[in-house]
């Protein structure tokens, strides 16, 4: 069930004594690249007894894992005659001193991130110092709470006038601006003006939201002595949508951690949480009235009959806690709701159905055999499968009870509850304008044995169910007046999207996803936006933050879509050029789409480019069992993100191959400059423990030459086996012998570091071991994967 497995020991397995181990063989169904794959919290069970944790599998650390170190383990096909050969290997040392390889133009180049639309004036030999005198801030009254936002931030006291000299003053003023001939909506705009001569910064905007963000510049742009450059920026947006998907449905994170994933965001002038608040494997959302989902739907434990709690999917281990275990209550998620909106981002709940529904289904039917006795026609209200359904399903997460079924009224019943549950919610602090239902991912074969269905067929509908149930939920939506938002295929029927017409929400939001590009789903988004929806891109393999920054073994991430995003595939996103983001395929070979003989059929245009509403990055939660991996997963794939969904890129249009590269190289030259000259520092003050990439290098004679992603990290390097470090000065220093070098990078106060590599190992020559996945057994466990499928055959 989902991603809980157990092992049980069969007639003539013997005995384990104390201090002895057993040697156990099996095959899994698909390959295993990564640590990651393997989960924690492995334990023991027998009836009647207490679960036992096995101690050296607690936690987070998946230190009982054994290192990969050979092809056959990090390989998903090792048969070098087939097409769909695995090329990928771990980068040597060698290997990421050439991919990383970014000139250090020693210092930032970016005043700011995301870049501004336009700059007319900075001067560094004029400059005023906030931190000296008396300055106060006036604000307009429209701009009230966003003087205030920076007067607790630099101590200033708010004035009802402006003085003559030494003040921040907010004008409440339209600031109209224009990119590529189309005007910007005027909401999110901005002027900044700092002018030295009278010791006066000038803030103008006609929205709140436009000042919100001037404020986010002039903190980018004070330096540690509260000195501020002469400065007149104009700004805004690229893109309405500027967002990033938090799951927090598969592991739980409290409204305290959501509240400094809220401010990071802001700092980088991003403006929606996809809130990704129900999945498979937890629902963490109080409903008023339904407390079954979040005493059962929000707990995981030990319970195979899930009648107290579900079972503990992502290695939670088998007591209740976190990260298994949590909720929001309904205060919780207010608070959630204020602090988002002091930041002026829009929070968008999803509550993914039909599929991923195992939670909710679980906690109804719990609801349904607890009342059933009492009172039939209640415990029905709510149930969300038909008890006598025979369908034979699997999803992709390997669940086989998790699709709400449409064709009873009482999903129906459950979706309104919750809708208007979560209209009160937001009522008064900032008002619901979209549903996000998911729709994503439904398994083939549901409902296809559900007598209920039948029993719909035959009273007269006609359409498919599918279509059907988003149809219900649109006009329940709409009677709200609520927008609607979708994953793309939770709007598809036959490979196609519904047709726009038959729902009545004012706009329909798609979140278009799907674009790996062997399955040829890359069209989805232009067609969607073609076809008159409003299209957010969030495509796998550039935007989802779940996937891997390297191709290693030992770097946290899944791997379906992509075998690895780094930073710089984030911040080289296209998003009104799609087909240009094709590199590779999932195997690691060249990929040309959309080049050549392809159809129209094939790779449409995009012909309604105002229906691109924005971007986002995803990142769900399959992985994310503390704060620091949630921090590394994240950081610093978000700022590119904000990069490109705030500022077009003079390189974007351009279709000539070798002059795009050009273009994107020198652009993500100054951008990691800039992260690893200022930005990096930033996050480091405000506690972020974003990840640090490991060093390229080289000997060359008895030099040793490093790079790094982000020039100004500094290199470390050790002959000794850790026991002592050498800075690297300048990128290059003498060594005796290189064999033995271990490097790492430091953060800009050396408080943390990179992962160590070594300098000669050479993942490309190691030789594939033979077939085998082994574990020991004793005072704790030793996984240890010897080699994946050959082929797809064992």
């Amino acid at each position: 069930m989902g991603n809980v497995y157990k092992m049980s020991p069969l007639k003539g397995f013997g005995t384990i004594r104390p201090g002895k181990s057993k040697f156990i063989r099996y095959i899994n169904e698909h390959s295993n690249v990564a640590v990651t794959d393997v989960h924690p919290n492995w334990y023991f069970v027998s009836p009647d007894l207490e679960p036992r944790i096995i101690e050296n599998t607690r936690g987070d650390s998946l230190d009982f894992v054994t290192p990969y170190k050979t092809p056959a383990m990090w390989k998903r096909n090792t048969n070098t005659e087939d097409p769909d050969f695995d090329i990928m290997n771990p980068f040597s040392a060698a290997k990421r001193y050439r991919v990383h390889k970014v000139e250090d133009l020693g210092a930032a180049q970016h005043l700011v991130i995301p870049t501004p639309l336009s700059i007319q004036t900075y001067n560094k030999q004029s400059a005023v110092n906030v931190l000296t005198n008396s300055w106060v801030i006036f604000a307009a009254p429209r701009l009230a709470n966003e003087g205030k936002f920076l007067s607790d931030i630099w101590g200033m006291t708010m004035v009802l006038k402006a003085q003559d000299s030494h003040y921040i003053q907010f004008l409440e003023e339209k600031v109209e601006l224009s990119l590529a001939g189309r005007a910007l909506p005027i909401e999110e705009n901005y002027e900044l003006r700092v002018t030295p001569t009278n010791n006066i910064i000038t803030i103008k905007a006609s929205h709140p939201a436009g000042a919100f963000y001037a404020i986010q510049t002039l903190l980018s742009l004070i330096d540690k002595d509260g000195s501020i450059p002469e400065t007149v920026i104009s700004d805004g947006p690229r893109y309405k949508y500027r967002g990033v998907l938090i799951d927090v449905a598969r592991n739980f994170h409290s409204k305290e951690k959501i509240f400094r994933y809220l401010d990071v965001m802001a700092m980088y002038k991003l403006n929606k949480l996809h809130f990704h608040l129900t999945d498979d494997e937890g629902w963490r959302l109080a409903i008023p009235g339904l407390e079954e989902l979040t005493e059962i739907g929000a707990s995981r434990c030990h319970d195979p009959t899930e009648t107290k709690c579900l079972l503990p999917f992502l290695g939670s281990g088998p007591f209740s806690g976190p990260p298994g275990t949590g909720f929001y209550t309904v205060e919780d998620y207010r608070d959630i709701l204020r602090y988002a909106a002091a930041r002026h981002i829009e929070v968008i709940p999803e509550i993914d159905l039909p599929g991923h529904s195992h939670a909710a289904i679980k906690s109804m039917l719990a609801r349904f055999k607890k009342m059933e006795m009492l009172n039939v026609t209640e415990a029905t209200r709510y149930l969300l499968n038909d008890l006598q359904d025979q369908s034979d399903y699997l999803s992709v997460q390997s669940f086989a009870d998790d699709a709400m079924n449409p064709c009873l009224r009482s999903t129906y019943t459950f979706i309104s509850r919750v809708i208007n549950a979560l209209y009160a919610m937001h009522r008064d602090i900032s008002p619901l304008r979209m549903f996000h239902f998911g729709g994503d991912e439904v398994p083939a074969g549901t409902w296809q044995k559900s007598p209920v269905c039948e029993r719909l067929k035959l009273s007269g509908v006609t359409t498919d169910l599918k279509t059907y149930m988003v149809t219900q939920i649109a006009n329940m939506t709409s009677l709200y007046n609520l927008d609607l938002a979708a994953w793309e295929d939770g709007i598809t029927f036959e490979g196609k999207p519904m047709k726009r017409d038959n729902f009545p929400n004012k706009n329909i939001y798609v979140y278009a996803w799907n674009n790996v590009w062997e399955w040829g789903t890359h069209k989805h988004a232009y067609e969607f936006a073609n076809s008159g929806y409003k299209v957010i891109l969030t495509p796998a393999t550039n935007l989802y933050f779940d996937h891997p920054y390297e191709p290693d073994p030992m770097e946290s991430g899944l791997y379906w879509a992509t075998r690895y995003s780094d930073t710089k595939k984030v911040f080289v996103t296209l998003p009104e050029n799609l087909y240009m983001n094709a590199d590779t395929y999932r195997s690691g070979r060249e990929i040309n789409i959309c080049e050549g003989g392809n159809t129209e059929e094939d790779c449409p245009r995009l012909e309604k480019p105002d229906n691109i509403e924005g971007i986002q990055g995803s990142l769900f939660g399959e992985l994310l069992r503390s704060q620091a991996i949630t921090d590394y997963m994240l950081l610093p794939k978000m700022l590119a993100l904000a990069e490109r969904a705030w500022h077009e890129a003079y390189w974007e249009k351009e279709t000539d191959k070798v002059k795009l590269q050009e273009g994107m190289n020198e652009d993500w030259t100054k951008f990691a400059n800039t992260l690893g000259h200022k930005e990096l520092a930033r996050l480091d003050r405000l506690g972020y423990k974003y990840r640090i990439p490991p060093p390229g290098a080289i000997v060359d004679g008895k030099v040793l030459k490093t790079t790094v992603e982000f020039p100004g990290l500094g290199v470390e390097f050790s002959d000794n086996g850790g026991e002592t470090w050498r800075w690297v000065i300048s990128g290059e220093t003498e060594v005796e012998n290189g064999k033995n070098l271990i490097l790492r990078t430091r953060s800009p106060f050396g408080t943390r570091y990179s992962r160590q590599i070594t300098l000669f190992e050479d993942y490309n020559q190691a030789s594939p071991s033979s077939l085998a996945s082994l574990m020991y057994v004793a005072m704790g466990v030793n996984f240890t994967l010897l080699a994946n499928f050959l082929n797809g055959v064992y």
